[in-house]
């Protein structure tokens, strides 16, 4: 094997999930012991002395090579991904095309992306340049790259009123995450109905210091109010709706799109949690045009490539009083005379979205 191509193909192991990459290596375990009796006897036969035997890493990289080996010189076409499951996915073309994954070109729900023969089937060929992302990191994986959806408009940040708790963390994550990707946050509020005179003040205080930071849209798909809203903000775009479980996200596509008929979960009695209803992300297309991206919903979300060195760029408010900082490089986080912690103590930057920015600098 030539030292180029055993490069590409250790770096597509990389990109593989660690359920994969076992797989993988139990078939070539399998596959090496198969060879080496065969190998033993033909030496015993012929009286010969046993070679170097090739290593496991070798097994694993000929068959990933083997099922890598798609003809892209001769594509089919090009497609959206409009659904991904753990070994195929669909592509939009002419017509709905079922296509096995490759391994060296993962995909997204949203991406465009080309397809060639396979056997007696089709298979992904390479997906075609982005205009925006969402990303995380793998979470078998940290260091691979995990891409939600690709070519969206907006992101649709989705938390709830009550049930589950609202959690300013998760919206400061994923505004990090929208912004650095390319799209649109928008940040919509389900479970209106859930507001009372008791709790509205304190639930709506938590949600002001992003209101200049994106649109704020507060709804109720129980009673409909700022549905039509949030439907006219969208109409036209790619949209893709992210969040906690149970927040609501397939009931929101159904209100938008009566009779989508999206299976919708409830939010377990004891912990405030939702259930994972939704088990693959799907695009789907509205009737006035709108495609909306319906995803699983998550227990946490990391962030992919944003370190200390740019972690206060995604802080747009930390800009003017950063300019008081007495040093250039200022961290906020110790040093004296920093204008942005000065700004925290005055109350003009939100306590605890500097916390979050405190923690996402102390995160590994």
């Amino acid at each position: 094997m030539e030292k180029q191509t055993r490069k590409q193909l250790l770096q597509t192991l990389s990109t593989l999930d660690s359920n994969e990459r076992n797989k993988l290596y139990k078939r070539a375990s399998t596959l090496r012991k198969i060879q080496s009796q065969k190998v033993s006897r033909r030496l015993r036969a012929e009286d010969e002395c046993p070679r170097r035997a090739k290593s496991l890493e070798d097994f694993v990289l000929d068959i990933l090579a083997a099922e890598s080996d798609v003809d892209t010189s001769a594509a089919a076409g090009v497609g959206q991904v409009v659904w991904l499951g753990r070994t195929s996915c669909r592509l939009q073309a002419e017509t709905l095309i079922e296509c096995a994954l490759n391994p060296a070109a993962p995909v997204a729900v949203g991406d465009r992306a080309s397809y060639a023969r396979f056997g007696d089937g089709w298979k992904v060929a390479g997906v075609l340049p982005r205009t925006s992302v969402l990303s995380k990191p793998d979470s078998f994986d940290s260091h691979r790259e995990r891409v939600i959806a690709a070519n969206v408009d907006f992101v649709l940040i989705v938390v709830s009123f009550v049930t589950p708790p609202l959690h300013p963390r998760i919206i400061d994550r994923y505004f990090i995450a929208v912004s650095r990707g390319g799209a649109r946050p928008i940040l919509c509020v389900n479970k209106r109905d859930l507001l009372t005179e008791a709790n509205a003040s304190f639930e709506r205080a938590k949600l002001q210091p992003y209101r200049s930071l994106m649109p704020v849209i507060e709804v109720s798909t129980l009673g409909g109010e700022g549905v039509s809203e949030l439907e006219s903000f969208i109409r036209g775009s790619t949209v893709v709706l992210v969040g906690h479980s149970g927040v609501g996200k397939s009931s929101i596509a159904n209100a938008i799109e009566p009779g989508l008929g999206i299976l919708c979960g409830e939010v377990s009695e004891g912990y405030g949690r939702g259930t994972h209803t939704t088990t693959a992300s799907t695009l789907h297309t509205l009737h006035d045009g709108t495609r909306v991206i319906d995803t699983p919903g998550v227990r946490a979300f990391g962030l992919w490539e944003v370190d200390a060195s740019t972690l206060e760029w995604y802080f747009p408010e930390f800009a003017e009083p950063g300019l008081r900082c007495k040093f250039r490089d200022c961290g906020h986080t110790h040093e004296p005379s920093c204008g942005v912690r000065s700004a925290v103590e005055r109350g003009e930057i939100d306590r605890a979205r500097y916390d979050t920015y405190l923690r996402l600098r102390d995160s590994p």
